[in-house]
């Protein structure tokens, strides 16, 4: 193993601890993500460790400190050298496993309730794709808002375990769960509806909206594109909009990102926001992490563990 590069005037010597492989991770090694790294490069585009080293000039930050990696670094390394500016300070005592999906799947979640409509207590939600990562996020922020949710998901076998993290109702995502849903006593439709399927699930999503419901698509899972009815457009106004968490990160000011990944760490650090870990990977095993992730069925994130 190569010794850590000493850092220099304004940059941060981290020991990387534990780094997810994310969907965009094998999209990026298979050259198809919407942004690719100049080559040669480190996978990785998120993970948690610990200040090694601080070079003059940082301010915030001392060794043992227990950080996020919120710059676009590669993370599958087991030291990283980098500007003070691309690290966050974590709270004492978060789970360094639950830090390394801090900077993806829950500013995701975060955005989806609050960047595309106020709303009211109580108000209904509904989402495909529930038992995901940015899913089980949604659930768990949504219920700390008093937010309700109707989830969907491909596995129902999981049900128990969503309502467990707070979801209200909890359908298979089908045909039949559609209309289950639109059947349940007191059925509101939502006005917001969160999409990481496309296809014939992105649809039963939009037909569950109310007039001017807003459905947002954030990922694309069965890779089916989305072809919308013209009634829903003309006679329901269905609004489409799209979120790219990685160009929300590029934009946001340092302030509004840093205020969003505390409140979202706290919540870690806290137990209130969880997420499912299945596997942990040695790097010597990345061969078996990157198949493993990409396993149907999957109950939890794939981890390499450096």
């Amino acid at each position: 193993m190569a010794p850590p590069t000493p850092p220099g005037e304004g940059e941060v010597c981290v020991r990387v601890r534990y780094s997810p492989v994310n969907p965009a991770d094998i999209n990026t090694l298979e050259g198809t993500y919407g942004k690719l790294p100049e080559l040669p490069a480190t996978p990785g585009n998120e993970g948690a460790g610990t200040v090694l080293a601080v070079g003059a000039g940082v301010e915030g930050l001392a060794p043992g400190d227990s950080v996020m990696l919120a710059g676009g670094v590669g993370c599958w390394q087991s030291w990283v050298t980098l500007p003070g500016s691309e690290v966050r300070r974590l709270p004492e005592g978060i789970d360094l496993r639950q830090a390394a999906m801090l900077k993806v799947n829950p500013p995701t979640a975060w955005l989806l309730l609050h960047a595309y409509a106020e709303l009211p207590e109580g108000a209904w939600i509904a989402q495909n794709a529930a038992n995901s990562g940015v899913g089980r996020a949604v659930i768990q922020l949504a219920r700390e808002k008093g937010w309700r949710t109707l989830n969907f998901l491909r596995r129902i076998e999981l049900a128990d375990e969503l309502r467990a993290l707070g979801a209200d109702r909890v359908y298979p995502d089908t045909p039949e769960g559609l209309e289950a849903a639109k059947a349940e006593a007191g059925f509101v439709a939502p006005t917001l509806g969160f999409n990481a399927v496309g296809g014939d699930s992105a649809l039963r999503l939009m037909d569950l909206l109310a007039p001017r419901g807003i459905h947002v698509t954030y990922g694309a899972m069965s890779r089916r594109s989305l072809k919308v009815p013209n009634s829903f457009l003309i006679f329901r106004e269905i609004q489409l909009r799209g979120l790219w968490v990685t160009r929300w990160m590029e934009s946001a000011s340092r302030e509004e990102a840093g205020e969003i990944y505390r409140r979202l760490a706290n919540m870690m650090a806290e137990g209130a926001l969880k997420l499912p870990v299945e596997a942990c990977y040695p790097p010597e095993r990345i061969a078996e992490a990157l198949e493993h992730a990409q396993r149907e069925g999957r109950d939890g994130k794939v981890l390499l563990a450096f």
